[in-house]
């Protein structure tokens, strides 16, 4: 019983450890616009749309900027887009946004 237990623990230790290892980091550009739910903000890239709401400091609909931020499967409120954790904003003023 003890070496399944321990076997059991160390496969999931180590897809943890694969997982983490593997965690998507993103840099992407363009207007920050606002999500479907109230406080929600996300960029959209391409055909990808991403969920900026927690990056630092906190977006403004409405300008333009880059975002670098790690890819989460995490559950969230604003139930759109691909959920970026750890992320950074930095706003470039010399670009501009077509009104929202």
């Amino acid at each position: 019983m003890k070496k399944l237990a321990l076997a059991i623990f160390t496969t999931t230790a180590l897809a943890a450890l694969t997982f983490s290892s593997q965690a998507q980091q993103v840099n992407v550009s363009g207007c920050a616009e606002k999500g479907v739910e109230s406080g929600c903000v996300m960029l959209k890239d391409k055909d990808k749309l991403y969920n900026i709401t927690y990056a630092s400091p906190k977006p403004t609909p409405g300008t333009y900027g880059t975002v670098t931020g790690t890819v989460s499967g995490d559950p969230d409120k604003c139930q759109q887009g691909t959920l970026l954790k750890a992320a950074e904003w930095k706003p470039d003023p010399e670009k501009k946004c077509d009104s929202q």
